[in-house]
C-alpha cells in the first residue's frame, strides 16, 4: 500500500514540475485568471493537465506507436501548434472586459455562460499543450528517468499523480494570481492582454520557423 502511495507522490511531484515551467498555458491561465476570475482561470491550466498526463500515459504504458507518429510528425505538429497560438494571440489582443450591467443577470444564463466559458479554456490550453512537441517530449522524457516503473498499476498510479500533480499547479497559480485580481483596472487588463498577445505570437513564429526548418 504505501508503495503505491510513494508511485503516486512521485507522480505528483513530476506532474508540478512538468507544469510550472512558464509557458503559454501559464501566461494563459494568469491571463484569464486576472480578466475572468478563478474558475476560468483554473480551466485554463485543466485542460494542460489532461495532456500532460495523456502523455505521461503514452511514456509510463510504453505505447510506442504513439511515440513513433510524433516523432514522424515533429515538424508538422510545431507548425500546427504555432498557427493555433497566432488566432489565440489575435483573440486575447481583442478580449475585453464586459459590462454584465449590459448582460442578462438571470442565474441560469450566467452559470450556462460560465460553463461554456470554462470548457473553452480547457479546450484551448489542451490543444495548445498536445500540440507543443516541447511539452510532449519533456513529460515522457520526465516520466522515463523518475519513473522506475515495474508494471501497469504502478504505471495507472503514476499517470494519477502527473495528473493530481499537474492540476494542483494551475490550482495554486490561478488561486495565487487570483488574490491581486482586483488591484487590476481595466486599462491594466488591457495592457496585460496585449502583451501577452505579443508573447504569444513570438512563440508561434519560433513555433512555425522551427517546423518548417527555417531554425537551426
Amino acid at each position: 500500500m504505501f508503495g503505491d502511495l510513494d508511485v503516486f507522490l512521485r507522480g505528483l511531484v513530476l506532474g508540478i514540475m512538468v507544469a510550472a515551467p512558464v509557458g503559454p498555458v501559464g501566461l494563459l491561465c494568469i491571463r484569464r485568471t486576472i480578466h475572468k476570475g478563478l474558475f476560468i482561470g483554473f480551466a485554463s491550466g485543466f485542460g494542460a493537465a489532461f495532456a500532460d498526463a495523456f502523455f505521461s500515459a503514452v511514456a509510463a504504458l510504453g505505447v510506442t506507436a504513439i511515440t513513433d507518429i510524433l516523432q514522424t510528425y515533429n515538424d508538422p505538429i510545431h507548425v500546427v501548434g504555432g498557427a493555433f497560438l497566432v488566432l489565440v494571440a489575435w483573440h486575447t489582443w481583442h478580449d475585453k472586459l464586459r459590462d454584465v450591467s449590459t448582460e442578462e443577470v438571470e442565474k441560469k444564463y450566467l452559470k450556462r455562460a460560465h460553463l461554456h466559458g470554462a470548457l473553452k479554456a480547457m479546450a484551448t490550453s489542451f490543444v495548445i499543450t498536445i500540440t507543443n512537441p516541447a511539452t510532449i517530449f519533456g513529460v515522457m522524457a520526465v516520466v522515463a528517468t523518475f519513473g522506475g516503473l515495474r508494471d501497469r498499476f504502478e504505471a495507472g498510479m503514476i499517470i494519477a499523480g502527473i495528473f493530481a500533480g499537474s492540476s494542483l499547479w494551475w490550482l495554486m497559480l490561478s488561486g495565487g494570481v487570483s488574490l491581486f485580481r482586483k488591484r487590476f483596472t481595466e486599462k491594466g487588463v488591457t495592457t496585460l492582454n496585449r502583451v501577452t498577445a505579443v508573447i504569444l505570437v513570438v512563440i508561434a513564429t519560433w513555433a512555425v520557423a522551427k517546423g518548417l526548418g527555417t531554425w537551426d
